[in-house]
């Protein structure tokens, strides 16, 4: 089987995607998290169905979440199987999913079951072995301990389902070689027969010392109640000197405490409960109020008294506020005199062109000036023409005398060119007739074509047509006079009724903005007279009104600026005033809290007062302290003690004694030391009988751990011996690919792989050397493994005909190996078709681009 196309509708994270697999080596690229995992169970989950939703199987599910978008959970493969294409596709259902299988050849629909004649005899845990191949293998591989656990490793690396049989098999060893081992003497079962062995000489010696233990005994027993006698006055003693050490440890607390006591006599007690960080937080805040309060009086007595306003401020402000106006005004004012008089003067000079009063004129409406702008233009048109024809009825009368003179030019003309050209170049004869005949044709010609173009009507038609024009010259004439009569304009010459009409316009433009400047002029200075009335009756002005309007600005501003700065200092007071009253009340509310807390006056020697307090109130706590602790208790015994030296000497006293029993203690001890020796190697009746007892106890223990050691023993060499036959079937067809393999990766550096008598395995490299398993390097370890296991997936594509599926089996691979892998890998593609995953980039550098698809693009 080949799979061509992984097409998903929803399956974890992908959602609606196509891949195409078109190479027989198909390298799947991505990240961590790009989704290779998922689009690996992807394709077991379409083969063998969805993972069940119990245990940690639910997690290879990969049920899309609904906000992904996806059409529905599941996707198919397009697969390539006995050389036709069949669509198999499992979406939600029971049972891990419906399957629907279709030949995309001629589009049947096949049997479900179809699918499982397609995988043969082989489900999901069997093609992971068989096919799959990632590098938790090769990790694995390099762990297995000896190389007894190597071979078995590789032997069985082509039983289906062996992993549970090699357990069983490792667990069965285990156990047995709990019990024992060849070289052990330290197993269970060991340890039980040596000390069975033990137990009977034991016996034996202790049933021959059995008169002498009753004599000890008594002797024992003797010792053992003086030592209980002796033990009972240590523990008095030591109960004594127990005391006297208390009383010694307390001592310290003890004269501290009176000390103590002692400074603190002469402090008031109700000084020792203030609350002093809170007295001295109010009375920094007392002294900042007042050091403020001074501040703020002081300022209020440097303020600049007050001055009373003799004029209204209100109408001041107004006033004020006018000025800008009026000044502005007055510019304005000068400003329209200057272009009445302007105006003015263009008007006189317009009128000093004309003799008549143009304000007596009227301008032509604008039809009939425009009427009258045409009928000059059709005038001057037709005079033109008339004209024209009067020149050529003059020029027809003398054009036949001026034809024939202009043919003798031409003759003329072309001897001297041909002169010239002599002069200039030096020609023979013959040439020089055939250049003057050139010459000649060619004035001829043009001179003739020349006439006639010339040729102008006869003499009557030109008469005709300057008789019309004349009298259509003459009904121009005649309107446009009808025209000056209509509108007084005959009073002027015809040629200047444009320019008249003209300065007309602009002499009534004139007229009417002069009449609107006079209008602005008597508004502006009718204002001027409302400003200084008002003016007057604030600041009254002798002199000239626009050389006072300066002055009179001046002082306005003056006054209230002046009245501004009193008003910010009459601000000032009343906000001087509030915060001195606030200060008051802040200041009487802290005086009241102070009091409270039983404080003394704030003065000078506060300070003194503060710090001398604190230093009794930190005696205080500490005294407290100690008469909060445990040696409280032993202060009244203290009191009959005048010093530390009399408890010391009471304490050497005590210690002495109590050496005296321990001296006492020791020799009998040491006595009954003896005593008990003697019994350690003695026994009583009872003792032996149990002696006895636990002997047979060993030699049935024994006995079961014995058949239990050979049952476990049995177990795994069956184990062994059944996987090995599993295995060994296919070893020649997997020995000659595994050597074929093994070369290729090796770079011809190993040649040969086989096993011996005793089912080791030996490599043989290019000189003929012979090495077991154990001795080659970890790298030609994992490609001896790499080898075989290719080989082995390859001696079972004639059952299982599945793609080989590998997921970056290879990270730890230096470049070199890398290369030889994927050297490998392309001829196995030759014959079944390889799936790889992997997250490292060097893929691009090792096959085809065309044979990787990047799932990071997805």
């Amino acid at each position: 089987m080949k799979i061509n196309k992984i097409e998903i509708y929803g399956f974890g994270k992908w959602n609606n995607v196509i891949f195409d697999l078109k190479q027989d080596l198909q390298v799947f690229y991505g990240l961590n998290e790009a989704g290779k995992s998922t689009l690996r169970q992807f394709i077991y989950s379409i083969l063998f169905g969805f993972a069940g939703g119990r245990g940690n199987h639910k997690y290879l599910q990969y049920v899309p979440k609904k906000a992904q978008g996806a059409v529905g959970y599941g996707g198919n493969l397009v697969v390539e199987y006995q050389g036709k294409t069949y669509q198999i596709e499992r979406i939600k259902g029971k049972n891990g999913g419906k399957v629907n299988v279709k030949n995309m050849d001629d589009g049947l629909e096949m049997n479900p079951e179809f699918l499982t004649e397609m995988l043969g005899p082989i489900d999901q845990n069997a093609y992971e072995r068989l096919l799959g191949f990632n590098q938790s293998d090769l990790d694995d591989f390099n762990d297995l301990g000896n190389r007894d656990d190597l071979r078995r490793h590789i032997l069985r690396m082509g039983a289906v389902g062996s992993d549970e049989w090699i357990k069983l098999e490792n667990d069965l060893k285990k156990e047995a070689d709990k019990l024992h081992t060849a070289s052990s003497r330290k197993r269970d079962l060991d340890l039980k027969i040596k000390q069975y062995k033990e137990a009977v000489d034991q016996l034996q010696a202790d049933k021959a010392k059995l008169p002498d233990y009753q004599v000890t005994k008594d002797l024992e027993k003797a010792s053992q109640q003086k030592l209980q006698q002796v033990r009972s006055e240590i523990a008095k003693l030591n109960t004594k000197i127990t005391e006297t050490n208390n009383l010694i440890n307390t001592w310290p607390t003890y004269s501290e405490t009176l000390d103590l006591k002692q400074k603190l006599q002469d402090i008031p007690e109700a000084y020792l409960n203030l609350d002093l960080n809170q007295l001295e937080v109010l009375a920094n805040q007392i002294r900042e109020n007042q050091n403020e309060l001074r501040n703020l009086q002081s300022q209020l007595e440097d303020l600049p008294n007050e001055k009373n306003n003799v004029i209204d401020i209100t109408k001041l402000d107004e006033l004020q506020s006018k000025l800008p106006e009026i000044k502005l005004n007055y510019g304005q004012l000068e400003d329209l005199k200057h272009r009445f008089n302007r105006l003015n003067q263009q008007l006189e000079e317009i009128q000093a062109q004309y003799q008549v009063d143009l304000g007596n004129l009227k301008p032509m409406p604008e039809g009939q000036f425009v009427e009258l702008k045409d009928l000059l233009l059709k005038q001057k048109r037709k005079n033109a023409d008339i004209n024209q024809l009067k020149t050529q009825m003059l020029e027809t009368t003398g054009s036949r005398s001026t034809h024939t003179n202009s043919n003798s030019n031409v003759v003329i003309g072309a001897a001297a060119v041909l002169v010239v050209i002599d002069f200039l170049i030096p020609l023979n004869w013959l040439f020089k007739l055939i250049l003057l005949a050139i010459i000649i044709g060619g004035g001829y010609g043009l001179t003739h074509a020349k006439s006639a173009d010339n040729v102008t009507p006869n003499e009557e038609n030109l008469e005709d047509v300057l008789k019309r024009d004349e009298t259509e010259a003459e009904q121009i004439k005649t309107a446009i006079k009808q025209i000056g009569d209509e509108t007084s304009f005959n009073a002027f010459p015809v040629e200047d009724w444009v320019a008249l009409q003209s300065n007309l316009l602009n002499y009534q433009h004139l007229v009417n903005e002069m009449s609107e400047l006079k209008g602005h002029l008597t508004q502006i200075e009718e204002q001027l007279g409302t400003f200084w009335e008002f003016s007057d009756g604030i600041f009254p002005v002798d002199e000239h009104r626009k050389e006072a309007l300066q002055t009179l600005i001046d002082q306005v501003n003056g006054m209230v600026e002046q009245d501004r700065k009193q008003q910010s200092i009459s601000q000032q007071r009343q906000l001087l005033n509030k915060n001195v009253a606030e200060r008051r009340t802040e200041l009487d509310k802290l005086r009241i809290q102070f009091k409270q807390l039983n404080g003394p006056e704030i003065n000078a020697d506060f300070d003194d007062w503060l710090k001398q307090v604190r230093t009794a109130q930190h005696l205080n706590l500490r005294l407290n302290t100690l008469l909060e602790s445990n040696q409280v208790k032993f202060f009244d015994q203290l009191q009959q003690y005048a010093d530390l030296t009399k408890l010391q000497q009471l304490q050497n006293e005590q210690e002495k004694k109590l050496a005296e029993f321990k001296q006492a203690e020791q020799d009998i001890l040491d006595q009954r030391a003896n005593q008990l020796g003697e019994l350690t190697g003695l026994k009583s009746s009872v003792d032996i009988l149990a002696e006895q007892q636990l002997l047979s106890e060993q030699e049935t223990e024994i006995k079961d751990l014995v058949s239990e050691w050979l049952t476990l023993q049995l177990g795994a060499e069956w184990v062994d011996q059944t996987l090995g036959v599993a295995t060994k079937g296919r070893l020649p067809v997997i020995l000659d690919k595994a050597n074929d393999y093994f070369r290729q990766i090796t770079n011809q550096r190993y040649q040969k792989i086989e096993f011996d008598k005793d089912d080791m395995i030996n490599v043989t490299d290019e000189t003929g050397d012979v090495f077991e398993i154990g001795e080659l390097s970890k790298g030609t370890m994992e490609q001896l493994y790499i080898s075989i296991r290719f080989a082995f997936m390859q001696a079972f594509a004639d059952t299982v005909r599945l793609p080989i599926i590998i997921d970056d089996a290879f990270v730890a691979f230096d470049d070199v190996r890398l290369r030889q892998a994927f050297s490998l890998l392309n001829k196995i593609a030759e014959q079944t078709q390889v799936i790889y995953f992997s997250a490292k980039k060097e893929v691009y550098d090792l096959i085809d681009d065309q044979k990787i698809i990047n799932l990071n693009e997805k």
